[in-house]
């Protein structure tokens, strides 16, 4: 037993001074810690794309709405189009657009004139009161209100995992604009 022994503590001395398989050991504690990191700064580096993307087709909208004098719902229906084409490549079904016509009475209170979400129905109630920025409150102006809203599903989640909570960041994009030609922008039919 005792040779057994002395031929035990041989191998650990000569182990114990072997440097060969360090750096796979090093390597095999470090990879999953670094490729984590790597996946998370994918993940926000898309997330922030895709929110510029939103801000970007939010502001479009307002912007082609407030080049009309007057709008019905298939010119409306028109900027779902526009706003889904802006953020391509991203995926873009599941996107919400609500476009709101808004005149700011005397006092700087802004109620809705017309408005419009993409079921083809009113977001708002006309005459109801619309909460603006102070700034943008302009006593006897009008102003088109743009809202895009779009839930962004991580890439994080893997497919085929059961019961794994699947993460999505709710994102919304609120511009407002005023009208480039006339007085307003009218909705014959919202």
């Amino acid at each position: 037993m005792t040779g057994f022994l002395i031929g035990l503590k041989r191998t650990a001395r000569k182990l114990r001074g072997d440097r060969a398989g360090v750096g796979a050991v090093e390597f095999a504690l470090i990879a999953p810690v670094l490729i984590i990191l790597y996946m998370g700064s994918l993940e926000i580096s898309v997330a922030m794309s895709v929110n510029k993307k939103l801000a970007r087709a939010s502001s479009t909208v307002a912007d082609l709405v407030t080049q009309l004098d007057k709008v019905d719902k298939a010119t409306l229906q028109s900027m779902l189009n526009v706003a889904q084409s802006v953020m391509t490549p991203f995926r873009s079904d599941g996107i919400k657009v609500k476009i709101t016509g808004i005149s700011i009475n005397g006092a700087g209170v802004g109620k809705a004139t017309w408005s419009w979400q993409e079921d083809n129905t009113a977001a708002y109630t006309a005459g109801s009161t619309q909460s603006l920025p102070k700034e943008l409150a302009i006593p006897n102006t009008f102003l088109v209100r743009t809202e895009v809203e779009f839930d962004h599903k991580l890439l994080m989640v893997m497919p085929g995992v059961e019961n794994l909570d699947i993460r999505t960041l709710h994102m919304k994009k609120t511009y407002h604009l005023r009208q480039r030609v006339g007085e307003n922008v009218a909705c014959g039919d919202c």
